[in-house]
């Protein structure tokens, strides 16, 4: 069994350039995003999930996850408190906002992901009201 807490610090480490996503995502993997922030929704496998990135990307002159706080719930699930730091392509601003992430594991790959964040603040740097 791989441990819930290395499995999400290294989806944290591919988000911030490393790695490919299927080292730590189920094929089945269920990436639900809060609606209010870009492309929100869930996305439902592997494939959408990459492709959520692949459309998230363009946004964003630079984008980083920094987790703070790992707290374990059990062996297959992990709730992660930290803040996300990018700089909007359209507008050039920069913001810092905080997340929390709700995480779940079959015990080798993650297999579903929730998060909260402030979507205005974010929506506001972007100078949008909510990209779709």
């Amino acid at each position: 069994m791989k441990d819930i807490k290395e499995l999400a610090s290294g989806f944290y480490e591919i988000v911030n350039g490393e790695g490919e996503l299927g080292d730590v995502l189920s094929d089945d993997f269920q990436f639900d995003i809060m609606p209010g922030f870009p492309f929100g929704g869930l996305q439902d496998g592997l494939d959408a999930s990459k492709g959520f990135f692949e459309k998230l990307g363009p946004l964003f002159d630079s984008f980083e996850v920094h987790a703070e706080s790992f707290i374990p719930i059990d062996d297959t699930t992990l709730v992660v408190k930290g803040f996300y730091r990018a700089r909007t392509a359209k507008t050039g601003k920069d913001v810092d906002f905080e997340t929390v992430h709700f995480w779940t594991s079959n015990g080798e790959k993650l297999t579903h992901y929730k998060h909260y964040c402030d979507t205005a603040l974010l929506c506001d740097a972007l100078g949008t009201d909510r990209p779709t």
